[in-house]
């Protein structure tokens, strides 16, 4: 009797052991999967503020001479900001979906979102500049 009580301890044990590096498996990809959106959106963050700056050189220039935008150039103008718009929505309905996905999965109490968050900014430091 003592023998199987060990010997289911050990299993447990064993048991618990895989559980908890599965979950640090998991852990680890969702923090890649979250790092990687989020340095995503930094950089497209980074390119429209880029643009922004760009067009506002381009218009205080031409304003400097009592220049107008010319028809073309306010097209192209517009086009530069409906495409950002345009991503800069699609990209933070993909993080907002993503994140919700983890969290009813997976991540359903504060520690847990606390631990992935901490993950997260682990591998942000690596792979985001």
């Amino acid at each position: 009797m003592n023998r199987n009580t060990a010997l289911g301890f050990v299993l447990i044990g064993f048991a618990v052991g895989n559980c908890q590096k599965i979950q640090q498996s998991q852990l680890d990809r969702d923090a890649q999967l979250m790092a990687t959106l989020e340095c995503e959106a930094r950089q497209l963050k980074n390119e429209r503020f880029k643009a922004a700056n760009d067009i506002r050189f381009m218009e205080d220039s031409l304003a400097k001479h009592n220049i107008q935008l010319t028809s073309a150039q306010s097209i192209k103008i517009d086009s530069v900001k409906e495409n950002y718009t345009l991503r800069t929505g699609q990209l933070a309905e993909k993080i907002t979906k993503t994140m919700d996905s983890l969290y009813a999965a997976t991540y359903q109490h504060p520690e847990e979102r606390q631990q992935l968050d901490d993950a997260v900014e682990k591998v942000l430091q690596t792979i985001c500049h």
